[in-house]
């Protein structure tokens, strides 16, 4: 069984999702845990995962956006603030997206289509190199009426079901860490 922690509810949904299309198992048991932000998932994130174990847990993923081109200060926070007070000595994987989780939707953009049917964006090349993948993609799904079509906690994971894994593999090598580690 796996155990997820991340910033957001919406990215633990999402990260849920993608590990379970991954296994190619949609009823593997996964637990979850969501925060409101990185402050609070630092704060209690080793307890979290301690809580995990005791549910049975074997499998640990803890997610936390780079919210910039390098992931590697956040992944040492990650791993000094959360998994080393939490005692897990394997079996984790600390998943740092550059950007934001969301740069994986906009490396298959084309898929929203299936949630959206009349926006048609743009491919996007390079999504690691978009400053602030959530907000682009809002900005993207705005309608003649400047509303967003798109709302991360909403569509995230239902955009996910439809993400083309190997699209996003090849454009964000941050993916392929997590794809290693459920493989």
């Amino acid at each position: 069984m796996y155990g997820i922690l991340g910033e957001h509810s919406s990215d633990v949904n999402t990260l849920k999702v993608l590990v379970r299309r991954l296994i190619r198992n949609e009823t593997l048991p996964i637990k979850i845990k969501g925060y409101s932000g990185c402050a609070q998932m630092l704060r209690k994130g080793a307890e979290q995962l301690k809580a995990f174990l005791n549910l049975g847990c074997t499998r640990f993923i803890v997610c936390h956006d780079a919210d910039g081109s390098d992931p590697e200060p956040n992944r040492e926070r990650v791993r000094n603030r959360i998994i080393s007070p939490s005692g897990i000595r394997s079996d984790y994987c600390i998943v740092v997206p550059v950007q934001e989780l969301e740069a994986w939707i906009l490396a298959d953009i084309e898929c929203a289509t299936n949630i959206f049917s009349s926006w048609t964006p743009a491919v996007i090349h390079n999504p690691e190199a978009i400053p602030s993948p959530k907000e682009y993609l809002e900005k993207l799904s705005r309608t003649s009426r400047h509303r967003p079509r798109y709302i991360h906690a909403v569509h995230n994971e239902k955009i996910a079901e439809h993400l083309n894994l190997k699209r996003i593999s090849q454009k964000c090598p941050a993916f392929r860490e997590l794809e290693k580690f459920v493989a």
